[in-house]
Order: C-alpha cells, then sequence, then structure tokens
C-alpha cells in the first residue's frame, strides 16, 4: 500500500464516519422507525449495487495501472470504455429491477411495505454509482488517488446537506398526510423519501464532478498508436479479465454486507416484539456508534498495514513481525476501552444517542459492547491476509462466520422475548468466530506466537479497571450533571487513567511506541511517568 492509498482509504473512513451521522440524523428527524425504512431500502440497494459492482474501483484501477506502465495505452483505453459500457448496462438493468421490483421486494422479503417509494426513488442510483465507480477506477488507473477520496467525502457532505433539507420538507408533507389518514407511519415513510431522493441527487453531483475532473485532467499519451500491441481487447476479453480480476474482492464485499439484510428478513419474518423501531434502534443507534468507533480506529491502523508491507517488500520480515504484533496489541488496546465504556456507559449513551428508546438501546450496548473489538480486529487481520495473498482463506472466513450467525440468529430469534438485541448476540458470535479463523491464519503466515499477557491480559485489566471508575462517575454524576456532561468527564477520566496504567505497568514497548500512530505522544507521557528514560 502506498501513501497515496492510505491516505485514499483513511479519507473514505472517514466519508463512512460522515454517513454513520446522516443516519443518525435521520432517526432524530424521522424517529427510529423512520430509520428502519431508510436502513431497509439502503440495505437492498446495498446488495443490488454490490452484485453488479462490488470491488469494480480497485481492480479496474489495478489493470489500468498495469496496462499504463507497460505502455499499453490503446489497450488501457479501450478495457475503460468497455468497462464503462458494462457497467452501464448493469446499472440501467439494476435500476429498473428496483424499480419495478420494489413492491415485491419490501412486501414479501424485508415486510417493510412503508420502504416501497423509497427503494422506487433510490433505483436511478444503481445507475449513477456504477458510472461514478467506473469513473473512480480511471482515476485510480491514471496513478492518481484524490479524486476518489474527494468524490466519496462530497457524496456524504451533500447527503447530509439533502437529506435535511428534503427530509424535513416532505417530513412536513407526510404529516399532513398522517393526520388526514388517521397513520402516523406516512411522516416518518415521507421523510424516507426525501432521504432516499437526497442519495439520487448526491450521486448526480458526484458523476458530474468526475466527469469534468475526467475531460479536464485528459493528456494525449505519447505513443498512443505504437504500444507494440498486435490487437486490443474486444468487449468479451475485458468482460473476462475484469470479472477475473475482481470475483474475490466482489464475492468477499458482498458476504460481509450480507449479514446486515439477513438480520433484517429473519426479525421481520420471527415478529419478535417491535421490529421495525427495535430494527431502527439497532441500526441507527447501536450500529452507529460501534461503526464510527471501528472506523477511527481502522483510520488509524491503515497507516500500519502500509509498514507492514513496506517491510516485507525489503524482504526485512522480523521488522514487519514486529510491527504486526504491534498492531494487534494496539487494536487490542484501543478496542478493549470503547468496548468497556459502551458497555458500562450504556445508560448514558442511550439517553444522549436513543432518546426514547432507552430501554432496548441499553440492552444492546450491554450485551454487544465488545463488538467494537472484535469487528476491529477481523478487518486488521482481513487486509493483513488479503495483502499477503491469501484471499480465498479470507473469503472462506468470512463464509463460515456468516454461517455462524445466520444459525445462530435463527436460534436467539426464536426463543422467548427475542427482539432485534439478537442481531447484536448473533453478530458477537459470529464475530468471535471469524476473529479465531483470521487469526491463526494471520498468525501462521507471519510465524508467529500471540502474546497473550501483553497483547491481551493486560489491556483488557486496565480496561476493567478505567470501567469501573466510569461507572462510577456516571452514578454519581447523572442525575446533577445530566448524561452528556458526564459522559465527557468519565470517558477523559477513564481514558487518561487507562493510558496512565497501561505505561506504569510497562504493557508497550520502545519499538513498537516509534511505528504506531501516537507513539510519541505515549513516550512523552511515559517519560513524564519515568517509565521511558
Amino acid at each position: 500500500m502506498k501513501q497515496a492509498e492510505i491516505k485514499r482509504r483513511q479519507i473514505q473512513m472517514a466519508a463512512v464516519i460522515l454517513q454513520l451521522v446522516t443516519l443518525a440524523v435521520v432517526a432524530r428527524l424521522t424517529g427510529y422507525h423512520g430509520a428502519a425504512y431508510v436502513t431497509a431500502a439502503a440495505e437492498a440497494f446495498g446488495v443490488l449495487w454490490l452484485a453488479g459492482c462490488g470491488g469494480l474501483a480497485d481492480s479496474l484501477g489495478r489493470m489500468l495501472r498495469a496496462r499504463n506502465a507497460k505502455g499499453q495505452y490503446r489497450n488501457a483505453g479501450r478495457l475503460c470504455r468497455n468497462t464503462f459500457l458494462l457497467q452501464g448496462f448493469f446499472g440501467l438493468a439494476g435500476s429498473l429491477v428496483l424499480l419495478f421490483g420494489a413492491e415485491w421486494l419490501c412486501r414479501s422479503v424485508l415486510r417493510i411495505p412503508y420502504s416501497t417509494l423509497l427503494l422506487m426513488i433510490l433505483s436511478p442510483a444503481v445507475f449513477l454509482r456504477s458510472i461514478s465507480a467506473v469513473l473512480q477506477g480511471y482515476f485510480q488507473g491514471e496513478g492518481t488517488e484524490l479524486p476518489t477520496a474527494v468524490s466519496c467525502l462530497l457524496r456524504q457532505v451533500f447527503l447530509l446537506g439533502f437529506a435535511l433539507l428534503f427530509g424535513r420538507m416532505l417530513s412536513d408533507y407526510g404529516e399532513k398526510v398522517s393526520r388526514l389518514l388517521a397513520q402516523e407511519n406516512f411522516t416518518a415513510m415521507y421523510g424516507g423519501v426525501g432521504v432516499a431522493a437526497a442519495y439520487c441527487v448526491s450521486e448526480l453531483f458526484v458523476v458530474i464532478f468526475l466527469a469534468v475532473l475526467c475531460r479536464l485532467s485528459r493528456k494525449p499519451r505519447e505513443g498512443f498508436r505504437q504500444d507494440g500491441m498486435r490487437a486490443v481487447d474486444s468487449l468479451g476479453d475485458s468482460i473476462r479479465i475484469l470479472w477475473a480480476a475482481r470475483g474475490w474482492q466482489w464475492v468477499t464485499e458482498l458476504l460481509v454486507f450480507l449479514p446486515l439484510p439477513l438480520g433484517l428478513v429473519f426479525l421481520q419474518k420471527s415478529g419478535a416484539g417491535e421490529t421495525v423501531t427495535g430494527y431502527g434502534v439497532y441500526a441507527a443507534g447501536f450500529g452507529v456508534l460501534c461503526g464510527v468507533c471501528v472506523s477511527l480506529f481502522w483510520i488509524l491502523l491503515l497507516p500500519v498495514c502500509g509498514r507492514i508491507m513496506t517491510c516485507l517488500r525489503k524482504e526485512e520480515q522480523r521488522f514487519a513481525r514486529s510491527i504486526f504484533q504491534g498492531g494487534v496489541h494496539y487494536l487490542v488496546v484501543l478496542g478493549a476501552f470503547a468496548s468497556v465504556f459502551l458497555s458500562v456507559m450504556a445508560p448514558q449513551l442511550a439517553a444522549v444517542f436513543c432518546p426514547g428508546q432507552e430501554q432496548a438501546a441499553v440492552k444492546m450496548l450491554r450485551g454487544g459492547g465488545v463488538t467494537v473489538l472484535l469487528l476491529a480486529l477481523a478487518l486488521y487481520f482481513g487486509k493483513i491476509l488479503s495483502l499477503l495473498g491469501a484471499k480465498l482463506l479470507v473469503l472462506g472466513a468470512v463464509g463460515i462466520a456468516d454461517v455462524v450467525y445466520v444459525v445462530t440468529m435463527a436460534v436467539f430469534l426464536n426463543a422467548e422475548n427475542a427482539s432485534a438485541a439478537a442481531l447484536v448476540y448473533a453478530g458477537f458470535l459470529g464475530l468471535l468466530v471469524l476473529d479465531a479463523l483470521l487469526g491463526v491464519m494471520a498468525y501462521r503466515q507471519f510465524k508467529l506466537q500471540p502474546d497473550w499477557l501483553q497483547a491481551a491480559v493486560i489491556p483488557v485489566g486496565a480496561a476493567a479497571v478505567a470501567g469501573f471508575v466510569c461507572a462510577l462517575s456516571g452514578r454519581m454524576l447523572t442525575a446533577p450533571l445530566g448524561a452528556l456532561v458526564t459522559l465527557l468527564i468519565a470517558g477523559a477520566a477513564g481514558f487518561l487513567l487507562y493510558w496512565v496504567l497501561l505505561l506504569l505497568l510497562r504493557n508497550f514497548k520502545e519499538q513498537e511506541l516509534e511505528v504506531l500512530p501516537g507513539g510519541g505522544l505515549m513516550r512523552s507521557l511515559g517519560q513524564l511517568l519515568r517509565v521511558f528514560p
């Protein structure tokens, strides 16, 4: 991974955080049943788009770079044009499927009929997103990651702005319809329609931005007609080469995403309690909190992955192993505190982020706070294995974890008093299996044994002590100061105490601090505490 790619992926993760914030805003605007309508439509859209365009931009970018590096400019140009035609066809077909199949999908499969209009409004975005993916792949093939990164960020900025504008306007209209028909769900539904329209408009702006940038940045190639190629790839050759290059990534991305819509389908089929509102809390409450934490961790860990691959390219195996172990240790340290904090401060977090649905949110956070640590580790192990070329192993592990998730989810949802929290518990078990499989394979690739004491026991013990302090602060401060102020004070005090404990216990080696994000600050704190010379 080059520095430009690392920066691009970090910006993409920042865009994911903004997307999660948008979902939380939608929940405040339309209620949690409205957030469930939006999430259901987004998941149906996501499955269809991944089925046709999963892994497209990265795969196309790699293929174009390889051809441009060899001077095969005619072949690169033909491949790009053929891909544009192919994905344009897939995108148009996907949009038509979503438009005409929306009612059947929402009523018979997802069992949320109020998402039908949202899905129909969202259908043009399949075509637009397919076009933007090809344009992103073109820029990555030209060796520049900036347009892709900027377009991902712009998409979420536009979405947040237009969602607030259209969502509020159509919510007001939906409120009038609800009063007229004596049915309150129309307010949330029309608010969701505003969000779907906002996404389409945002995607249109992204396509225009990329197309204009492509037009302005194109320049003639030297030797374009004398690239040494007797023949260029036909449309059939382009399809075959493209699908062969992106096959594993396409299937892996689809399997990673699939548990989300499957969870909704199983939950609706079980009829467990207030399923629609409960799923809204699961997605826009629990999911947002966990997703923001994991995204922040991944932004910090991406440079570590880049350093590992740099060392391996230089054949510095020993240093690569040290950095890999340091990355695992650093991730456990961050994830352990976040998991404990989400669990012990669940009442305060629920009061701030899930008002009106505190009981359901507390149940999810207390039972699934450790999801943050497990998901972050799975992403780290999976990324390292993919970079090392063990893509099929990652694919197999994800498939096994999905099976475990589906089986355990079916069992939990068939129990008495089942609720959307069953998705949290099933996700915990699925991620536990995924971490075990990926972790064993990653350590075997580096021929290492885990250092359980330094990498797990000490951080978890220190996190438990810090969590006790946070819980005590919550009990003492919530009543006089309120939930938000309590979260800030308890979080700051617990986090500082946690790092002081880790340094006093000499949990970090000086070599680790040299390569880990924030290592210089931790070293300065360690010198202040006279832990390091």
